[in-house]
């Protein structure tokens, strides 16, 4: 079980995770009344699923056949991953890694990791997340707002930097260029 604390290290080993043959995955949600909880819910899943194993023991199960689990905590999310192979799992318990995963953060922020053309793993914002940053640069821009714009620019450049998001930027920087040069604002754009 990896405890991580902040988003770039998430992603960073969610990525690891999947691109190793860690196919299988579980979403495991901390309800806010739990969340005084999370170590002893670590350490829980971390003794059902086996978690935290040496390199050998894992090489050892995957020769025999037997899955191996990982797991990541950040904040309230939990996200388990399984190898493919022989477990005692209920049927639909784990879902297969196939077109995408989708993890919510937090209200204001979900994640969605998946395949890119050159089948690499990559994580981008999901559609709402992105439309909602692209609304609210525009409502800036619009109302002359530089104190809010440049707090939009100050959480889009601390996002971690992938692929996926690398795209959105460019998308978003294209689009602020042109709402600047629209409502007439002599501000810096997105980079």
């Amino acid at each position: 079980m990896k405890r991580v604390n902040n988003l770039e290290d998430f992603i960073k080993n969610a990525i690891k995770y999947l691109g190793s043959g860690y196919k299988y995955y579980k979403i495991v949600q901390i309800p806010a009344h739990k969340q005084h909880k999370t170590a002893q819910i670590c350490e829980k899943i971390k003794n059902q699923y086996q978690t935290s194993l040496s390199r050998g023991k894992r090489q050892y199960k995957r020769k025999k056949g037997l899955a191996n689990y990982g797991a990541i905590n950040y904040r309230d999310i939990i996200i388990i991953f399984r190898t493919q192979g022989e477990n005692n799992d209920d049927k639909n318990e784990f879902k297969e890694f196939k077109k995408n995963i989708t993890v919510e953060i937090s209200e204001h922020l979900t994640l969605v990791f998946f395949r890119n053309e050159h089948k690499r793993i990559t994580v981008k914002l999901d559609k709402i997340t992105f439309r909602r940053f692209r609304e609210d640069f525009y409502l800036a821009i619009k109302n002359n707002n530089g104190y809010n714009y440049n707090k939009l620019k100050t959480m889009w450049r601390n996002l971690p930097r992938y692929k996926g998001i690398g795209v959105q930027g460019s998308q978003l920087h294209k689009y602020i260029s042109n709402k600047l040069t629209e409502f007439n604002r002599n501000w810096k754009k997105l980079y």
